[in-house]
This record gives structure tokens, C-alpha cells and sequence, in this order.
């Protein structure tokens, strides 16, 4: 099979999503190779970061760190300005002698990479942070009772970043390597492994899981069935609260060969779109294809809690116990009906495809079964905070995943305000600083008024909502980085506007460790900017520490508002 180059577009927008629309083609279960990430050795284990990169692992690579017989270094492949995917490249901070596997991203700047052992690492999932095309270590993650017994690893983080599912020979497998699960209890704490029992787990091996985005799919590759083939891939779907009860697996459609395919996961930012690896036509190793993803509707099941999990602290005190293991919250995303599975196993076709030129918007459906409000809402007045005359301005609201979409009026704004899906309000003005405000904060100012200060020289505000964990330059949730997103959005539609970023923090502890932490906090949110595409010669940082305080250290309130980040416009 000739195996041909794609040219795929990248969609502009706040987060700068893939889109993968490539042609309707594709939409007719066309398998389709990504030729220029493709080599003759072993590529795994895809990972899209949210500004479009593909993070991967190359197993017995000559430039990896072990040279030939190395498992895996972890590479990154990239797209031109034409949105052509370029040679990957080898990241030496991330790769050792030994496996290293591309875990996902906790946020923008701060990923998870498994590494089996070597290079001076405990065996172990660990936790790096990005500096512009470098990587900083941080910690290993405290997993409890976590043993691969095997060569093997793949994981992956889930969407909303607080589960990781896993394969690996560990406690309690069934056959070789099983699927795992742990959750997240804090930064660097997650629980012990848990195995998801034997109706997922076989005698044999499984590799390469995914969630879907609700948490309630399993997509897995397996060879388990006496097909006189490699590995398939499967999905499975959650019954009930408990993580060990399981549909039996069903084959993906359009995807199973006589070789071997393995992770499966949907492409970062678009419904509709799969990325996996084959060996089919290759030399023995796995190459990327992509494929139209196969979206399962749900099991009409209850409602899923989440109980408290207990405090992962020492390998002696963590135990897998399956009666912790329930802690999630149902998604809000779109459910697509599909078409009844059958196990197909078709031909895999290549056809040429064209770049496309124009971008695709995020188009997110209005839900019908949502009353409009028969009160009239007063409006909320959007002034210049100096002059008190209205402005031309728009109102973007957004959900806990980071869509968001543009509201044409005020009135209509408050019909979807009976949709609690929508909890983000970022209202804008070109040359003016964009406001960020909750769902409360909105709903407070009815009848009042909004005031936006000129983006001019001097003008500087606090960034409220950015927040960090505790001591450490650690986006502390994904508030955070929406806030950071509009940051983005407004400094591409003025160019010519160039910052300050001026990191303080309380006056407790030692002060040059302060001040060090304050410039790493500002130097923090440069590094997300500039990896979005805001020039770095417009972004200045300053790190004060606890020298200009704004409040009264002497209490936690005082101190707290003296933790802060605050944004100055320059000439």
C-alpha cells in the first residue's frame, strides 16, 4: 500500500484545537496514514498537547538514548504554518535508556511521562514542566503499591485530569499485562492501581487504554480472541459506580487488520476524528493512521458519584481497595448516536487528501429541551471605566470543558443561563482588558453595569483568576487557563500592546525563595502564552516576592490577596 502525505489545517482559536476535517471522505471510514510521523521503527502511545503537537513514543529508534535497543524515547512531531506535519524530534529532557511513555498533560506547561527505571528515575510515572522547548523536572508521583512487573507500559491521562488508565504486569493481573486505574488525590498523590477485573481483563494481553471524555468508555486493544491475528481493538462501558464492572467488549469498526492496532484515542479539540497505530504494511512496527472515531451511546444507567477517596501518603499505607474507587462527575458533552456495532473487518484504503484551507468553527447545539425564561431580564451595561459611555463589546460564554461560544444579545444570553452546562462569562472589547466572571457574578449584576478599562500604557490589573497550588508555579485549576486563554485572545487582537507580568507572593518563609517563586509564577504564565503565539519580546516578568505587599500580612485574607500576578501595559 502507497502510503500518502496529509496536509490538515489547525482550527485558530483560543486553545488552538486540531481540526482534523479533513474531507467527507474520511467520514466514509477511510483509513488514512499520517506519512511524515511515520518511520521504519515503532511509533505509540499519541498524545496531542492543546496547542496541536503530537507527543509520541519511537521504540528501538538508533538516536534514541539507548541507541537501537532502547523502548522508547519520547518524540514530538509538529505542523508548518501550512499545517504540514514536519519530521519529529527526539526530546532529550523527557527520554532515558529505558521506556519512556507520554503520559498526558495535567496542564498546558506540565505533563506525565512513565519511565521504567533507568537514568537515575525510580520506575514510575513523573512530572515535568515545560519552558519553551525545554523541559524541567519536577517529581515523581506518589502512586502507592505501583509495580510493573514487565517490559510494557502505556497510560493515559483522562480529558478532565484526574484519572490515569493504564496497562502493565502488576498485583493481581489476570494474564500478562491488565488495565489499571488510579485517581488523583493531590498534585503529586494518586491512589494504588487498581485492576478493572476480568471482564476487560483476560489470560492474555491488553494494551493502550483511552476514556472517552464522560468517563464512561473504554477503548482498549486486546489479543484475547483466537483470530490468527495481532491485536484488535475493543471498547467496553462502565455498568454501574463501580470501575470492575464492565460491558463485554465490542470490536471498533473500521479500524481491525491483520495486523496489530493499538492506541486508540480520539484527536485532541473535534468530535469525529481517531488516531491509532497499525503494523499493517509496515515492517513489523506501528505507524499513525487516522479514522472516524467511534462514538458509543451511553448505557442508560444511574447517575454516577463521586465519594471521597482516601490519602494516598506511603506504599505501606495504600492499598488497592475497590470500595474507593468511585469519584467522577458525568460529562456534559454531546452524545452522537452511532450505527449497532458489528465486527467488520475491512480493507484499509488510502486516498490522497488535500489540505483544506478555511477553518471549521466549534459548532455546539443549542439544547431544545431548555425553556426560555418568561421574566424579562434587566441588562448589564458593558462602559468605558473612565468616560461611563457604552462600548461595543461581546459576550462569550464557556463550560467546564472550554467551549465556548459567542452570544449575539444580552436577551439571549439569559435563556442559556437555564442551560448550568454554561459557568464561564468573558465579556470583550478590541482595546479594551477582557473581564472573566462566574455564573454568580454575572447573575449579581443584573440591571448594574460592567466597567472595562483602555488597554493604554499604565493601566495595570491583578489576575484574579489565576491561581497556583500552594509553593509551587502550578496552575491550580482550569479556571486558570481560562483566564489565560481570553489573555491570549486579546493580546492577538492588539498587537501592538506589549506587558509586564509582575509576580508578589506573601511575606512568610525565606525571602529569596519568594522572590525566586513569584518570577517563576510570572515566568509561567509568559511560557503559556508564547507556546499559544504571542511573541516572547512582548512579554517582560518582574519577581518581587513579598516586598510589595497590598494588603495586611499579619492575616490569612491579607496574605492571601498579597499572593498574586499582576499584568502591566507598557509603552
Amino acid at each position: 500500500m502507497k502510503l500518502t502525505s496529509i496536509r490538515i489545517s489547525i482550527k485558530a482559536s483560543g486553545l488552538s484545537l486540531l481540526a482534523f476535517f479533513l474531507y467527507s471522505g474520511l467520514f466514509g471510514q477511510e483509513i488514512t496514514p499520517i506519512k511524515p510521523l511515520n518511520s521504519p521503527y515503532d511509533e505509540q502511545n499519541p498524545v496531542f498537547s492543546i496547542s496541536g503537537e503530537l507527543f509520541f513514543t519511537i521504540g528501538f529508534h538508533p538516536e534514541n538514548t539507548g541507541g537501537p535497543t532502547d523502548f522508547g524515547d519520547i518524540w514530538v512531531g509538529k505542523m508548518d504554518g501550512n499545517g504540514v506535519w514536519q519530521k519529529p524530534q527526539r526530546i532529550s529532557d523527557l527520554s532515558t535508556q529505558g521506556n519512556d511513555v507520554f503520559v498526558g498533560f495535567l496542564d498546558p506547561l506540565t505533563a506525565l511521562v512513565y519511565q521504567s527505571g533507568q537514568n537515575g528515575k525510580k520506575q514510575g510515572i513523573h512530572q515535568y514542566a515545560r519552558f519553551g522547548n525545554s523541559w524541567n523536572y519536577i517529581r515523581p508521583l506518589e502512586m502507592g503499591n505501583f509495580k510493573n512487573n514487565g517490559s510494557h507500559f502505556s497510560g493515559r491521562l483522562s480529558s478532565d485530569g484526574n484519572i490515569i488508565v493504564m496497562s502493565m504486569a502488576s498485583f493481581g493481573s489476570f494474564g500478562n499485562e491488565d488495565i489499571y486505574v488510579s485517581f488523583k488525590q493531590s498534585e503529586a498523590v494518586w491512589t494504588s492501581p487498581f485492576n478493572l477485573g476480568p471482564q476487560i481483563n483476560t489470560y492474555a494481553q491488553e494494551f493502550t487504554p483511552y476514556l472517552s471524555e464522560d468517563l464512561q468508555t473504554l477503548y482498549f486493544s486486546s489479543n484475547s480472541k483466537e483470530t490468527r491475528r495481532g491485536k484488535d481493538i475493543y471498547y467496553s462501558q462502565r455498568t454501574g459506580k463501580s470501575w470492575d464492572s464492565w460491558t463485554v467488549p465490542l470490536p471498533i469498526q473500521h479500524t481491525n487488520t491483520q495486523g496489530s492496532e493499538m492506541g486508540y484515542a480520539k484527536a485532541t479539540g473535534k468530535d469525529g476524528i481517531a488516531i491509532f497505530t497499525s503494523t499493517q504494511n509496515s515492517e513489523g512496527f506501528g505507524d499513525f493512521f487516522i479514522v472516524k472515531f467511534q462514538t458509543i451511546e451511553p448505557l442508560a444507567a444511574e447517575e454516577v458519584t463521586i465519594p471521597e477517596l482516601p490519602k494516598a501518603t506511603t506504599q505501606e499505607d495504600v492499598a488497592p481497595k475497590t470500595e474507593a474507587l468511585v469519584v467522577l462527575e458525568k460529562s456534559d458533552s454531546v452524545k452522537i448516536k452511532t450505527e449497532s456495532v458489528k465486527p467488520v473487518i475491512p480493507t484499509m484504503v488510502v486516498e490522497t487528501v488535500s489540505r483544506i484551507t478555511e477553518t471549521i468553527p466549534e459548532i455546539i447545539p443549542v439544547n431544545p429541551s431548555i425553556p426560555k425564561t418568561s421574566q424579562r431580564r434587566e441588562e448589564v451595561k458593558i462602559l468605558d471605566a473612565q468616560t461611563k459611555n457604552p462600548i461595543e463589546h461581546k459576550i462569550e460564554i464557556g463550560n467546564k470543558r472550554g467551549i465556548k461560544r459567542v452570544v449575539p444579545s444580552q436577551e439571549q444570553l439569559w435563556n442559556e443561563l437555564e442551560d448550568p452546562q454554561w459557568v464561564n462569562f468573558t465579556v470583550s472589547s478590541k482595546g479594551y482588558i477582557p473581564k472573566l466572571l462566574d455564573r454568580n457574578s454575572w447573575i449579581e449584576l443584573e440591571g448594574k453595569e460592567i466597567l472595562m478599562k483602555a488597554a493604554v500604557a499604565g493601566t495595570a490589573i491583578i489576575l484574579e483568576n489565576i491561581q497556583f497550588n500552594r509553593g509551587t508555579s502550578d496552575f491550580a485549576d482550569s479556571r486558570s487557563i481560562q483566564v489565560l486563554d481570553d489573555f491570549v485572545l486579546f493580546l492577538k487582537e492588539n498587537p501592538e500592546i506589549k506587558i509586564r507580568l509582575e509576580g508578589h507572593t506573601d511575606n512568610s518563609g525565606d525571602p529569596s525563595l519568594n522572590k525566586d517563586l513569584s518570577m517563576k509564577r510570572a515566568s509561567k504564565i509568559r511560557a503559556y502564552l508564547t507556546i499559544n503565539g504571542i511573541e516572547f519580546e512582548r512579554i517582560r516578568t518582574s519577581g518581587w516576592g513579598g516586598t510589595r505587599p497590598i494588603a495586611d500580612n499579619n492575616t490569612e485574607e491579607g496574605r492571601t490577596i498579597n499572593r498574586r500576578v499582576e499584568m502591566l501595559i507598557e509603552n
